[in-house]
């Protein structure tokens, strides 16, 4: 199921309606809402003061093993409670090579709806998230 908002940006588009278009929409509609939820800082939604992440201190960095775990699972509880669409979320830690990049992780999802997604999500340096799909 994709948001309202998108389904309603598409009204006047011509789609062919096939089960592939329809799984890389709900794909791109999940990973345009999780990036929005991931840069959303605690108590900048009115209407959910608990929906994002608190400011993240790049100074002081997620440096040690048990700080970037402990931050992925704050990501996962985080997009759980506020995708609705979700099922099941499970992610995974990835080696960063590249200076800018603070944190490289995996996530696999299965909607309710059983499609699965599979994203590559990067902290910047700039304390923004950033996710692709796989």
């Amino acid at each position: 199921m994709i948001r309202l908002s998108e389904r309603l940006n598409s009204l006047g588009a011509i789609e062919i309606d096939t089960k592939y278009e329809a799984s890389v929409s709900l794909a791109s509609s999940i990973r345009n809402y999780l990036q929005k939820v991931l840069n959303t800082r605690w108590g900048s939604v009115i209407y959910a003061p608990d929906m994002g992440l608190p400011t993240i201190d790049m100074n002081q960095g997620v440096n040690s093993e048990d700080d970037k775990l402990h931050l992925l699972k704050q990501i996962e509880a985080l997009l759980l409670k506020f995708d609705p669409r979700i099922a099941i979320l499970t992610t995974q830690l990835k080696n960063n090579h590249n200076p800018t990049v603070a944190l490289s992780f995996e996530m696999y999802l299965t909607t309710k709806s059983k499609y699965t997604v599979s994203l590559l999500g990067t902290l910047q340096s700039d304390s923004t998230f950033e996710l692709e799909l796989q």
